[in-house]
């Protein structure tokens, strides 16, 4: 019985992967899809189902008793259910789709991605999106743009998985829907975990200097130390030095990999913890890495720079 169900299974999934591979070839992936007849599916629901069963019905009955009445109301269900499958799907036809990464995310958290849907009439009615890995979880959508959640257990650039569009409009008696493949990239970059202690972070000789920042009122509570006495003297005008931090050549930040870390996972994980704390410091940084290091610098792009380098360890 278990030999059965493994070959109903494996049948069934070589399949689905024909069907995947034969949409492949009628609707390639892009940045932007228009919605056309040669992937667009239109079917009866449960309830188109019965409604045609009743069709059949009644013109059955109206035949056989030759009543006129009956068979008037078989053909106006029919007609019902004829237009609703040419509405059904010009509901969803030449709608425009694309999509975006709202931000990158670490893993274990959800990327979120805006859907973006336009088309000269406005927006598809009783539209719901999902994606295709995840049957069953649907979202109505009732304006132009949508945020989809999608899980990032694992670190790296990925491309969103098929998205399925699905409409049972306007009656319910049939769905049009299709499986759409946008060419949109995300990035989820390792999840920032501290070591269980503190791994090394710059160079031994580091030092710190500080640069004269200009001058200000003295307030009670000042080191009186950072006095102006000489201006004091001149003028009587009590003021305050004011110094800030700055890197001295040859003491930038180096990360590199904590080789008391076990796995490559912790140690990913602690680059990023560190490269967050530096760029939260105002700390210029760098990464060493095979082959090529990232050379030191700041900002957010730098930042991001590093932790892509991360993702893709």
């Amino acid at each position: 019985m278990s030999d059965m169900v493994g070959i109903a299974a494996r049948l069934q999934t070589q399949f689905r992967q024909r069907i995947w591979r034969w949409l492949d070839t009628r609707q390639p992936i892009s940045a932007v899809v228009r919605l056309q007849q040669r992937f667009m599916f239109v079917f009866p629901t449960r309830f188109g189902f019965g409604l045609c069963a009743l069709v059949l019905l009644l013109y059955i009955l109206g035949t056989n008793y030759q009543n006129n009445l009956i068979l008037l109301l078989a053909y106006l269900l029919l007609v019902l259910v004829i237009s609703t499958i040419v509405l059904a799907f010009l509901n969803l036809h030449h709608c425009e789709l694309s999509a975006r990464p709202l931000a990158d995310v670490f893993a274990g958290q959800n990327a979120g991605i805006l859907l973006t849907l336009h088309r000269r009439t406005g927006v598809p009615l009783a539209l719901d999106a999902g994606w295709q890995q995840q049957s069953g979880q649907l979202i109505s959508v009732s304006d132009t743009t949508v945020v989809l959640e999608l899980p990032a257990p694992k670190r790296g650039c990925f491309v969103i998985p098929r998205l399925k569009l699905q409409s049972v409009y306007p009656f319910g008696l049939v769905r049009c829907w299709c499986y759409v493949r946008l060419d949109c990239h995300y990035w989820v970059f390792p999840a920032p975990v501290p070591a269980p202690y503190a791994g090394p972070q710059a160079d031994p000789n580091q030092q710190n200097a500080e640069e004269w920042a200009g001058q200000r009122q003295y307030q009670p509570g000042d080191p009186w130390r950072q006095l102006d006495w000489k201006r004091f003297s001149r003028q009587q005008q009590l003021l305050v030095h004011q110094f800030r931090a700055t890197t001295l050549p040859g003491t930038d930040l180096w990360l590199s990999v904590d080789p008391r870390l076990n796995t490559l996972e912790a140690q990913l994980s602690d680059l990023a913890e560190r490269a967050l704390r530096a760029e939260q410091a105002q700390q210029p940084f760098g990464l060493r890495r095979m082959p090529t290091d990232i050379a030191v610098g700041s900002g957010p792009a730098h930042l991001r720079q590093v932790l892509q380098a991360l993702a893709l360890w």
